[in-house]
């Protein structure tokens, strides 16, 4: 006779666990569909939705625009912007109830006490298109934001540091890396040249420094007499006051340079005295989309002329270009506006006469090099693991770009701890599986081309097989090392 299984005290926990959950959200589901009943039952006319939403229903006449069906007169509970913070999000949420009460048909929404004059497209049951006193949704509340930064304006001021032997010899050399030499790269890694023992990262622009970072392996001094890892209490104590502080960056700027410190590195970015002209011809073309509003022309022609980009994303329905020594970014997609930003290390005319342009908002007091360096910095943050397969390696994490059919390219490794070289491999690589043979080995496969071993300390690829198989991956057992791919087994060993 056959012994009826035990659960395990381990189990008989995480099942007595699952159905308590399983009953609060049973009971928190049942509360919020009696009270989403209640809120139904009690909206009866249009005045009701307006109240519920905590504003002040006026009146409803027939709209004096022929274009649409109702003008509706009422009062916010709160101005657009308040107290430094934008009211989008409200906003949006107003006009999304109202419009799904009236079954999303075209309608204005119209505030005489804030000047509010809300014009509201919809289609097909859907919001489609928002004047906000006859500027886009987004375009309305960028300026809004824009003028609130040129209310806040505050400017980083120069200081004076004494930098050390390889930063002097930049600036001596205007910045040029020709024929500077930073000893035996490493590796390479997300555009930046590693030179791991030296303790430097090293981007170029077009033959020019962009970011040179110190490394806790650099020990000399830096600025003065500080070195990498230095708190931020004796920094501000040598440095003084004239700082940005934002998102664990300590910025400070010099008449040669921007200097970001954080826990583990200095990062230090030039500070370029362009030619007034660079920033005409920049304005004379927000003139000419101001007047065209041809987005793609204005691209196509500031890509041309300034091509010192230092991030460039950009099709039919999405941009994301920064010129972060220039103190410009540009940002658009299909969802979100944010427009041409204008931060606080621009040198144009714009900077004191702040134009009204299209989609042209003031950021000046900003700094696009911490948001520059915050972006450098903050994928480090996260400790996550996206191969195939249960092992993660102890030493790296396995970073990627995964497509809409589930293949990994921009595969980079993140040492763990820092004491090994960050590194990546060949753009070109797209690896349709991925899985950790150790805590060093890599091992992925390339359609139609073969399986290859890539070693993240040593940086050197080892090819297992080649052909012109799928190369699919179906498991990877590591302890055996057998892999399968194909239906077919093998042994790996490395």
């Amino acid at each position: 006779m056959k012994k009826k299984k035990k659960f395990s005290k381990k189990k008989k926990i995480i099942l007595i666990i699952t159905i308590i959950l399983l009953l609060i959200l049973l009971i928190v589901f049942s509360i919020i569909r009696k009270n989403n009943e209640e809120q139904d039952n009690q909206i009866n006319s249009l005045e009701d939705m307006i109240e519920s939403l905590d504003c002040k229903y006026i009146s409803q006449k027939e709209s004096d625009d022929n274009a649409y069906f109702l003008d509706i007169y009422l009062e916010f509970k709160c101005s657009p912007y308040e107290n430094g913070n934008s009211q989008k999000a409200f906003y949006d949420l107003a006009i999304e109830a109202i419009t799904k009460y009236l079954n999303y048909q075209d309608i204005r929404l119209i505030d005489e006490s804030r000047e509010l004059t809300i014009a509201i497209n919809c289609e097909d049951g859907v919001v489609y298109d928002v004047l906000i006193n006859n500027l886009e949704e987004s375009d309305y509340f960028n300026k809004l934001m824009s003028e609130n930064n040129l209310e806040q304006e505050t400017s980083l001021k120069e200081i004076e540091v004494t930098p050390n032997q390889e930063l002097t010899v930049l600036i001596n050399n205007n910045w040029n890396l020709d024929n500077i030499s930073f000893g035996n790269r490493t590796s390479t890694f997300q555009d930046y040249d590693i030179y791991f023992e030296s303790g430097y990262r090293v981007r170029e622009i077009r033959h020019n420094l962009f970011n040179i970072v110190f490394t806790k392996k650099y020990t000399n001094s830096v600025i003065d007499d500080i070195k990498v890892g230095d708190s931020f209490d004796s920094i501000k104590q040598k440095l003084g006051d004239n700082y940005i502080e934002q998102n664990s960056i300590l910025e400070y700027m010099t008449k040669d340079m921007y200097i970001c410190f954080t826990a583990n590195e200095i990062s230090i970015y030039p500070r370029i005295q362009y030619d007034a002209s660079e920033f005409k011809e920049f304005e004379d073309l927000l003139e000419e989309y101001n007047e065209e509003k041809d987005f793609v022309s204005f691209m196509n022609k500031l890509t041309d002329s300034w091509s010192d980009y230092s991030s460039y994303k950009y099709d039919s329905s999405y941009s994301d270009i920064w010129y972060p020594l220039k103190g410009v970014r540009i940002n658009n997609d299909s969802q979100n506006s944010n427009g041409i930003q204008i931060y606080q290390e621009y040198e144009g005319e714009l900077k004191q006469n702040h134009k009204d342009l299209y989609q042209v908002y003031y950021k000046t007091n900003q700094s696009l090099i911490i948001e520059q360096e915050l972006n450098r910095t903050m994928v480090k943050s996260e400790d996550i693991n996206i191969t195939n397969g249960e092992y993660s390696s102890n030493k790296y994490t396995m970073r990627s770009d995964i497509s809409k059919s589930g293949q990994f390219n921009n595969i980079s490794f993140y040492s763990k701890d820092g004491s090994n070289a960050d590194s990546e491999l060949s753009k070109d690589v797209i690896a349709m599986q991925t899985y950790w043979y150790d805590d060093d080995r890599l091992i992925y496969s390339v359609q139609g081309q073969g399986i290859y071993a890539y070693n993240a300390t040593t940086r050197q690829t080892q090819t297992i097989v080649t052909g012109t198989d799928d190369f699919n991956i179906t498991n990877f057992d590591y302890n055996s090392k057998i892999l399968t791919y194909d239906n077919k087994n093998i042994n790996i060993t490395l």
